[in-house]
């Protein structure tokens, strides 16, 4: 993806603190989901509601196109790394942005790795180069580091966020895009994606 403009929000800035009315909405959803599938209504309904506060999580995002698409994300995911790779050409084609939500529980190294993104003055390069490099059995080629406070908070509250659209943290981590159609509806595929998927998708995205 490097060959995309980029655009990112920086850890230290502004405009990445969780205003505290963000953050009890967030809260709230969090604390609703579980209710919501013992209702039986699925994880669908807790996507279309976590969307509601998607913008107030921490994203970093590459291409400037009107139709936006969030990617949660571990850096050591195998299926995300492919989405990842299939993505990266369309971005300028489909004018397309993906905002991409770090989430690290699958291995050992993933807050470490997660960290490093975040904490970095380019973190959109700092994963793009890491997932050029991917390998199969150590994940994204990003040397992890030590986690700040903050990114510990904001790995915690994208983690949960993602808990809610799963109902499930431990099951085996698929791509999971969440994005508002043309017709307004909320969208959220969790599962590896075919090519006329992926196709369908992109075409829908308002």
């Amino acid at each position: 993806m490097s060959k995309q403009r980029l655009h990112t929000r920086s850890l230290d800035s502004e405009d990445r603190r969780t205003p505290l009315w963000a953050g009890l909405a967030l809260a709230t959803l969090l604390v609703a989901a579980p209710s919501a599938y013992a209702r039986g209504t699925g994880w669908q309904q807790s996507g279309t509601l976590l969307y509601q506060h998607i913008s107030q999580l921490h994203w970093i995002a590459e291409g400037h196109g009107r139709k936006v698409l969030y990617d949660f994300i571990d850096p050591n995911s195998r299926p995300n790394h492919a989405l990842f790779e299939r993505l990266a050409p369309l971005i300028a084609r489909d004018h397309l942005t993906i905002r991409q939500i770090l989430v690290a529980y699958l291995s050992p190294t993933s807050t470490g790795k997660a960290a490093a993104v975040l904490q970095s003055a380019q973190p959109m390069r700092v994963l793009d180069q890491g997932e050029a490099r991917f390998a199969r059995s150590a994940g994204a080629a990003i040397t992890p580091v030590p986690i700040k406070p903050q990114t510990q908070r904001i790995l915690r509250q994208d983690f949960q966020a993602l808990t809610a659209v799963e109902g499930n943290p431990w099951m085996r981590f698929a791509p999971i895009l969440i994005y508002r159609a043309r017709d307004g509806r909320v969208h959220v595929f969790q599962r590896r994606l075919t090519n006329a998927r992926l196709a369908a998708i992109i075409g829908s995205v308002g």
